[in-house]
């Protein structure tokens, strides 16, 4: 069972993923959802995920310092799924510590899962 912590504002953006999710891991996944970042942070500290799929923007944190923060709080991969499509930003994500990047409106669920268990497998076999 794959544990997926999204972190996602937008309603509509939140149920577009989950279905995709759904599409790709069927009953083998389990999804909690927030859409501040706070929470996000007191989920991680309290609960096991495989991977968090984390938005830029969010009401109370925006841009890199969203995911500097998180990755100073837990060592689980963390994939970008942003509607930001600019390569500078991309690049500094994945230096900062980012597992991907992912474009909403541009990721297919098979893309989204392949991107999930590419990097789950990445840190079993650190």
């Amino acid at each position: 069972m794959i544990k997926i912590l999204l972190v996602e504002d937008s309603i509509e953006d939140a149920k577009f993923a989950s279905i995709q999710l759904r599409q790709s891991f069927a009953d083998e996944h389990t999804l909690q959802t927030t859409d501040y970042f706070s929470k996000a942070i007191s989920l991680v500290l309290k609960n096991t995920f495989d991977v968090i799929i984390l938005d830029l923007s969010l009401p109370d944190s925006r841009g890199l310092n969203t995911l500097r923060e998180l990755i100073e709080s837990c060592t689980i991969p963390i994939i970008i799924y942003t509607g930001l499509t600019d390569e500078l930003i991309k690049a500094e994500a994945l230096k900062c510590g980012a597992s991907d990047y992912l474009i909403k409106g541009q990721t297919s669920s098979l893309l989204l899962k392949e991107s999930i268990l590419a990097n789950i497998d990445r840190v079993e076999w650190k």
